[in-house]
């Protein structure tokens, strides 16, 4: 993810609409305990936040260039049995290290040079990740161990990923989606869409049946050239004319979350959600940029993100918009929905002090992780969330 500090939204709503941005982030020597972490500044790690019109969860960047990876690292957890990724809770990635709050601890096996911009779980033995090194980007499937199992190329560092994380997509070279589904080592090819610099941003229905991959793209000038979702079956078929950038949308596809224009101070983004069976936009607002519905698609996250990155965020009514609990507590650097109703977001201060805050309807925050500290804020953090 790159970092844009010139504040000029309508540059990067036309220019900047591939999924390549996001909060760059860090991983130093975590030890399992946030509380011994032995910080070693990395080199060569951009500076990251979700610029609007790439935005999806926010990236990591592990090891960048320079980086010492020879250091003893977590034992290896060798687990006996699978992890159901809707019991163990949500990981966190902690120095190349996939940590469950109740379950392993999963080394990830990279490169030396390798910078890994996302990562999830795919379902209860495999995870999958997109990196960035020398050779360019690509997306590696991992056993439970944090073996490699297979590689396959990609044109940006973007995953979407479906609500139980029973399917991961990426975009191929050749301009169609590639599809995943829990339980096979190679992906699908989908249907070729259409636009130039495409970027997924959710999986809806169910991938051992029929489901579609959502993405939006641009034209050859830089604008946005529409939505569309192409089916597991192979079709792509057009999304609404009025969303020209889908960012999200639920599980079950009934409702799409997007940007629809530009506000009047030619600065800010505006979007909302839309309501796929009445045809109708539900309502919209010109102060967030950034949409993310919860597992069951009652609530919506937003928060405006741009610059150094967001400083607040509000969990909504998904169909009204009306807030439900708002957070400014600090620089928000990554977020990830726990359940239904709970929030996860790492956060760090002005003195560079980092934290995982979960963030329930009621409005009340809780520390989850806390003990890590970087030296600039605005440039990286020892952890991050899984793309959800």
């Amino acid at each position: 993810m790159s970092h844009d500090s010139s504040g000029d939204l309508t540059r990067t709503l036309r220019e900047r609409a591939d999924d390549v941005t996001g909060t760059a982030l860090t991983f130093d020597d975590v030890r399992g305990r946030a509380g011994q972490i032995r910080r070693r500044r990395r080199a060569g790690v951009a500076a990251g936040v979700a610029l609007v019109a790439a935005v999806v969860l926010p990236i990591a960047l592990l090891g960048g260039a320079g980086a010492d990876k020879s250091d003893p690292g977590p034992a290896n957890p060798s687990p006996t049995h699978a992890v159901d990724p809707n019991a163990a809770g949500v990981p966190t990635l902690q120095d190349d290290v996939i940590i469950y709050p109740e379950g392993p601890r999963i080394p990830v096996r990279l490169p030396r040079n390798a910078r890994v911009m996302s990562f999830t779980p795919l379902w209860t033995d495999r995870f999958v990740i997109s990196t960035l090194d020398d050779d360019g980007t690509k997306i590696s499937l991992l056993d439970q161990n944090g073996n490699g199992v297979d590689h396959f190329p990609t044109t940006g560092g973007s995953l979407a990923v479906a609500a139980d994380r029973s399917a991961v997509a990426w975009m191929g070279t050749d301009g169609s989606p590639q599809l995943l589904v829990a339980g096979s080592d190679a992906p699908r090819t989908l249907g070729r869409v259409p636009g130039v610099m495409p970027a997924l941003v959710a999986i809806t229905g169910d991938c051992r049946t029929d489901c579609e991959v959502v993405g939006r793209s641009q034209d050859g000038k830089g604008e946005f050239d529409g939505s569309w979702a192409a089916s597991s079956n192979g079709g792509v078929r057009d999304l609404p004319t009025a969303l020209p950038a889908v960012m999200d949308a639920t599980s079950d596809g009934d409702l799409l979350a997007a940007i629809t224009g530009i506000a009047a101070d030619d600065i800010h983004a505006c979007g909302g959600v839309y309501d796929v069976g009445a045809a109708d936009l539900l309502w919209d607002t010109c102060e967030d940029n950034v949409f993310l519905f919860s597992p069951d698609g009652a609530l919506v996250m937003t928060l405006f993100a741009e610059g150094a990155g967001p400083l607040s965020l509000t969990i909504r009514d998904a169909r009204s918009g009306a807030p439900v609990a708002t957070y400014d507590d600090g620089l928000i650097k990554s977020w990830a929905w726990e359940d239904d109703d709970h929030l996860l977001a790492v956060v760090a201060a002005a003195d560079g002090a980092v934290s995982l805050q979960r963030i329930g309807t009621d409005g009340r925050s809780e520390t989850v992780l806390d003990g890590f500290h970087v030296d600039d804020p605005t440039l990286d953090v020892p952890l991050q969330l899984p793309r959800s």
